[in-house]
């Protein structure tokens, strides 16, 4: 039974095989063009900081764990900060930048990894040199912000975001939107294939009449063309 069916379904796909194959081909060209010639190429730079209270000499010898901790939210009240529109405008004023606040926020990412002191700092934008000197001067008016706004100097620079030779964008992802478009164009294509079966209601052959009409074929009629 399982044989039956799966002979059946291969039969609905050599049958509307064009679709099959026709639209997974047009998706794959679509995505090659918007890829390739539309989107414009994304490029990521990153700078790392690292939030760390100053200590007495009293304190170090006392709650080490209790500083971890504190240093560790501190992590939150800053990653919100650097993203403050006051740091944003006073970059975008800096580097003289062609963004408002909210195209500005949006190419900025700021995480930090589970129980760390670290600050991580993405930018994204449409030159690795755009986005490295972002990078940096967010982390430059931070730890000059920071040092003002909490009255203490606890935030240093780890690691400056720099220009990388033969940097590649890190979008579009061309392999992954024409694997993607090809995977897509499969199921559409095969989707509306048993779609056109599943309103015709024609009879093609001995094996369409029996499951349809749940009755043994006797006999069959050949089909014999004459040639003059």
């Amino acid at each position: 039974m399982e044989e039956l069916e799966l002979r059946q379904y291969w039969h609905i796909i050599r049958r509307h095989w064009m679709i099959v194959i026709g639209i997974p081909i047009v998706a794959i060209i679509v995505s090659g063009i918007l890829s390739f010639f539309v989107i414009r190429p994304q490029y990521e730079a990153d700078t790392t900081l690292l939030v760390n209270q100053s200590q007495t000499s009293a304190e170090q010898a006392g709650l080490q764990y209790d500083s971890i901790m504190a240093n560790q939210a501190l992590v939150n009240t800053y990653s919100a900060i650097i993203k403050s529109a006051s740091i944003e405008e006073n970059v975008i004023q800096q580097l003289n930048l062609p963004y408002t606040v909210a195209q500005l926020d949006k190419m900025i990412t700021v995480s930090s990894p589970t129980q760390s002191q670290v600050i991580d700092v993405k930018v994204i934008g449409p030159s690795e040199a755009q986005a490295v000197s972002i990078a940096n001067a967010l982390a430059t008016d931070f730890q000059k912000r920071a040092a003002r706004l909490m009255d203490v100097e606890n935030v240093q620079i780890v690691d400056r975001a720099v220009n990388q030779p033969g940097a590649k964008p890190v979008k579009p992802n061309k392999k992954l939107n024409l694997a993607i478009a090809l995977i897509l164009g499969l199921l559409v294509g095969i989707g509306i294939a048993f779609l056109l079966e599943y309103l015709d209601n024609r009879i093609r052959s001995a094996e369409d009449a029996q499951r349809l009409l749940e009755l043994p074929v006797l006999g069959t009629i050949s089909d014999y063309s004459l040639e003059r």
